[in-house]
């Protein structure tokens, strides 16, 4: 019989069988959610980086352009010509009118920014700048047409981007045919501004990072920009793209975009936990409200265990209890709730029980007793008759010892037989009756020879009354008086602890195979007239005392010419 799951057991699988399914599901969907929100963020940085880009190369080509528009001002040509014929006046003028010019072209920019106007050919300097000091050797070193970074320090200046321009564009190393190099400036301050404008939109970090390895960043992250852009160009970046890295101990999603005016890099880098947050609060709060649900769960399923399962199995322990006999078994323990009840009348139940199983074992032994008087009741009587016969027949003939030594052991005999009060004698003196019993015999049939060989500590076993004598009475009977000639009766024991074993042999013709067997079925059925009452009563006495196994069987006798007939009990406690 397969043994059953507890209920606590079943309902915390029928819990995990729902759980588990739903947070795995759960799970499935918000990686799912985290894959789209990071592709939807890869779109939306490289977009807005786009933007950001065009913003700042709008910027600087409105820069580049104030430079055209200063190419072709008569002003320029003016000044040189009042220096170069001394007109002090008209140079003054020129330059004041020069520096208004340049003026409004720097202000008419978004960006701040310083323009100047190099004049190789008379060595002078007008700018925006306070100081308007001429240096040959910024011009020799310069490049035309291109956008350089200096940073901070390299000459007391905050950091900035310049490029000069000559005017014509190739007359860089014409020292004669040179009109003027043209300056254009702006603070680096211009870019951290757009950047820390971009980073309030994005919620990450944005950085610009030369090919030359100098970051520009916010204010207080200058130290990070500069490691982060040192790792960065290790290894190529191309025109756009974006990856995945750890920042400061952070999975960080990071996008950057190619400016060629600058020959820099934009940068924007965000923390996935800024770009995950809503999806993984929301999944916490799924997985606390889903281990809320496991705990009451699990408390119900507690709660039901110790309320129902619990005192269910207290009456099913009595139950089994009760189907291996022990009747005397309660429970003892208090539920407190409506199981008391049934506890209470299962006590009950079982407290009935056992009085009604004393009573009917009583009254079972009282049956069994009965039947065992009436069984040795049923000894054939007509052995009393033939003996009383035979000593009427000695008294007439005269022989008097004869009558007197039957009448001995008949007394012995009968004495013995009517005794009913105990009912489990000594071994020793059912033997002494059989003595007795053959010795009268042996006075009515000279011819008669016995022998009894029991070992002594046998004939101390207690064993039931006249279960001896209706043996050797069969064997006498059926065995040696029908058959001519001398007969001899033989009984010998034995006992192994377990079994006690009597076999009483005769030396009649004994009975075949066929016979046997039928004999034998016979002895287990009720008893009829073709039965016998003596041995069938022997059989079923030792039945109804011993229990299963006891009882008598029948086979030829090996040492003798007749049967042998073997009683076999069980021993008992009482027996040491």
């Amino acid at each position: 019989m397969s043994r059953h799951r507890p209920i606590l057991i079943r309902m915390i699988g029928v819990l995990m069988i729902v759980v588990v399914p739903a947070a795995l599901l759960y799970t499935y969907f918000s990686r799912t959610s985290i894959e789209t929100i990071d592709a939807q963020i890869t779109a939306s940085n490289e977009s807005r980086l786009g933007f950001l880009r065009s913003q700042i190369v709008s910027n600087i080509d409105r820069l580049s352009l104030s430079t055209g528009v200063l190419t072709g001002d008569s002003s320029v040509l003016n000044l040189q010509l009042s220096i170069l014929t001394d007109d002090y006046y008209g140079t003054r003028t020129y330059q004041t009118q020069l520096k208004e010019k340049l003026g409004l072209q720097s202000l008419s920019s978004n960006w701040t920014n310083e323009l100047s106007i190099y004049l190789p050919q008379i060595g002078r300097r007008i700018s925006t700048l306070p100081t308007d000091t001429y240096n040959s050797l910024e011009l020799d070193t310069a490049d035309n047409g291109v956008w350089r970074i200096y940073s901070p320090g390299e000459d007391g200046r905050e950091g900035y981007y310049q490029m000069r321009m000559w005017d014509p564009f190739l007359s860089k190393n014409d020292s004669v045919g040179v009109n003027a190099v043209y300056e254009i400036r702006f603070s680096l301050d211009n870019i951290r501004r757009m950047l820390r404008d971009f980073r309030q939109e994005s919620g990450g970090q944005t950085f610009l990072l030369t090919s030359a390895g100098i970051a520009i960043g916010s204010e207080g992250q200058e130290e990070l920009v500069r490691e982060l852009g040192q790792e960065l160009l290790q290894s190529p970046l191309g025109e756009a793209g974006h990856r995945s890295l750890h920042v400061e101990g952070q999975q960080a999603y990071l996008s950057h975009l190619y400016v060629p005016a600058l020959d820099a890099y934009l940068i924007d880098y965000v923390p996935l936990n800024v770009i995950h947050a809503p999806v993984i609060e929301s999944r916490n709060l799924f997985y606390l409200g889903l281990l809320a649900v496991v705990a009451l769960g699990l408390a119900a399923s507690y709660l039901l265990y110790l309320n129902v399962q619990k005192p269910i199995s207290a009456i099913v322990r009595g139950l089994k209890q009760f189907e291996i006999g022990d009747y005397t078994y309660r429970i003892r323990k208090r539920f407190h709730n409506e199981f008391d009840y049934m506890v209470r009348r299962f006590n009950d139940m079982g407290t009935k029980i056992e009085h009604l199983i004393l009573n009917v074992y009583e009254e079972q032994n009282r049956s069994k007793l009965a039947t065992l008087k009436q069984l040795q009741s049923q000894i054939h009587p007509h052995f009393l008759y033939n003996c009383l016969s035979f000593i009427a027949a000695c008294a007439k003939a005269g022989h008097t010892d004869t009558v007197r030594k039957m009448a001995f052991h008949l007394g012995d005999y009968y004495r013995y037989t009517t005794r009913v009060e105990n009912q489990m004698p000594r071994l020793r003196e059912e033997v002494e009756l059989v003595l007795h019993y053959l010795a009268i015999y042996k006075l009515r049939l000279e011819r008669l020879d016995y022998d009894i060989k029991l070992p002594e500590p046998m004939q101390s076993v207690p064993m039931l009354r006249l279960i001896l004598q209706p043996v050797v009475e069969n064997a006498i009977e059926h065995g040696i008086e029908p058959q001519p000639g001398s007969g001899r009766v033989e009984v010998t024991g034995t006992s192994d602890g377990c079994w006690h074993t009597i076999v009483v042999e005769d030396s009649g013709q004994g009975m075949s195979e066929t016979e046997i067997e039928c004999y034998m079925q016979r002895l287990e059925q009720p008893m009829e007239e073709c039965t016998g009452c003596g041995l069938w009563n022997v059989h079923q006495r030792l039945k109804h005392s011993f229990g299963p196994g006891s009882g008598i069987s029948l086979a030829p006798s090996r040492r003798l010419s007749g049967l042998a007939v073997t009683l076999r009990w069980q021993a008992t406690e009482s027996d040491a």
